[in-house]
């Protein structure tokens, strides 16, 4: 891999790979240092069998080592052999190291695309396009943006909400996205009200303002008193919620919050079913 890597560049990708939590163990990263011919350091740590005196973290250590690996042989080469053989898929097939997985490799490929290569799910590195932005940077990479896509979620989702997604505030993404889908029964309709109020009166059974059907068999009656429920069950599920519990307490995460939004998706792809009432005035 013909590339370099500044200070800073090599500290990020430290940061990552031993990050205290969401890396991997220090004997993890000896053991690979080992596989790739780069010297251990040590971190500074010592015992008598008296005394014992704390050394440098894991991101720190591990930053040594590269920096005397790059200084002893003026080659960058064997650091990005570490990270392919740290992101092999190899070493995560157990379900529970697969968030491990998705989390170190959305984040080392946010310090290397700003470098011109990433990481692809084989575990080698290719050269990409440089990133210029840390916006960039989000929309390339973050794989909750490939997995709403996956869900093909419906645009009216996504742009209340993909910014908040992006920043991991799966609160603000929900709550965001549900307040968008009263906002577009309001635009549809000209009403003003909100909630349970708003979308009785806009798929009230005697006089609605949009329609899904003809309202003409009893299938097509449930199905239009179906759509209106389902609106109803979002707000009081996810709106309500949101809207009166404090942001800490409403626990919600990446999981759950891409199955809330596939809903609020279902219920926006239903509105694009529906039509006005030719009797009501809309701005439809």
């Amino acid at each position: 891999m013909n590339k370099a890597l500044n200070e800073q560049q090599l500290k990020a990708i430290c940061e990552v790979l031993a990050y205290t939590d969401k890396g991997l163990t220090k004997t993890e990263l000896e053991h690979i240092l080992l596989q790739c011919n780069i010297t251990d350091v040590g971190n500074g740590s010592y015992s008598d069998g008296y005394t014992y005196s704390y050394g440098l973290n894991k991101r720190k250590w591990l930053y040594n080592c590269f920096a005397e690996e790059i200084n002893s042989r003026h080659s960058f080469e064997r650091i990005f052999q570490f990270i392919e053989k740290v992101m092999n898929p190899i070493n995560y097939v157990s379900v529970e190291k697969r968030n491990l997985y998705n989390n170190m490799f959305d984040e080392i490929n946010k310090v290397l695309i700003l470098l011109g290569v990433e990481v692809h799910r084989d575990g080698t590195i290719c050269e990409t396009i440089k990133a210029r932005t840390l916006d960039e940077v989000d929309r390339r990479v973050n794989s909750i943006t490939k997995q709403l896509y996956n869900r093909t979620i419906h645009h009216e989702v996504t742009k209340y909400c993909i910014s908040d997604f992006l920043r991991k505030d799966y609160f603000d993404a929900v709550f965001e996205a549900a307040k968008g889908l009263s906002q577009r029964v309001r635009l549809i309709t000209g009403l003003k009200s909100d909630g349970s109020k708003l979308f009785q009166e806009a798929f009230s059974k005697n006089d609605p303002h949009i329609l899904l059907n003809k309202l003409e068999t009893d299938s097509e009656i449930n199905e239009h008193n179906g759509l209106r429920e389902l609106l109803e069950a979002i707000f009081h599920l996810v709106r309500n919620p949101a809207a009166h519990t404090p942001k800490i307490d409403w626990r919600i995460d990446e999981n759950k919050a891409l199955d809330v939004l596939t809903i609020i998706s279902f219920a926006h792809k239903y509105l694009d079913q529906c039509f006005t009432n030719p009797n009501k005035t809309s701005l439809m």
